[in-house]
């Protein structure tokens, strides 16, 4: 069993720009940097193969990356993580209209394991409040999050089992049919 969230932001107020986004995420705490001083981030020209990338790498050059995939109307991807956390999210954008974050590196979760539901409220505290407070220009945001297919199916068939028309004695059926003749 496992669970997948994710984030679906319109920033498009605040900026035309995925870089000025990702530069005002940094500013609220989010590093694009892991504890080895690693960046995980889409190279230029992976025509969204999500070929990531590993290594250290300047913010410059990152820009540089964001800049050239984005005047090649390529998706833009990035890995960031909340300062002295260790949990993260991937972001993927082509602009700002419509910016996907996916909280699964260390996904914070309301009781700690990684089957329990998202704990939204921390996202919102650590990205959505932070956004609004510096007028970030956010048009809307909306959250989803589900389960494997194979837990989603076993709960399907569980609930249909519950909704299960019961049998009908003879009498009760001869009654029925005697009142639709009547």
């Amino acid at each position: 069993m496992g669970r997948e969230a994710s984030f679906e932001l319109d920033c498009s107020d605040f900026s035309g720009s995925v870089t000025d986004f990702i530069k005002l995420l940094s500013s609220l705490g989010w590093s694009y940097y892991d504890d080895d001083n690693h960046a995980e981030y889409l190279p230029v020209g992976d025509r969204d193969s999500f070929d990531w990338q590993l290594g250290e790498i300047t913010e410059s050059g990152l820009y540089a990356i964001f800049d050239r995939k984005l005047r090649r109307e390529e998706t833009v991807g990035l890995v960031l993580y909340y300062r002295d956390t260790g949990h993260g999210i991937t972001l993927l954008a082509a602009d700002t209209s419509e910016i996907l974050l996916i909280p699964n590196i260390n996904r914070k979760t309301l009781d700690g394991d990684e089957d329990s539901v998202t704990d939204v409220n921390w996202y919102s505290e650590k990205i959505f409040q932070k956004l609004l407070w510096y007028d970030c220009g956010m048009v809307g945001f909306k959250f989803e999050e589900q389960s494997d297919s194979e837990t989603e199916d076993e709960e399907e068939s569980g609930i249909a089992e519950l909704y299960e028309e019961p049998e009908k004695s003879e009498e009760k059926e001869e009654a029925e049919e005697n009142e639709i003749s009547d």
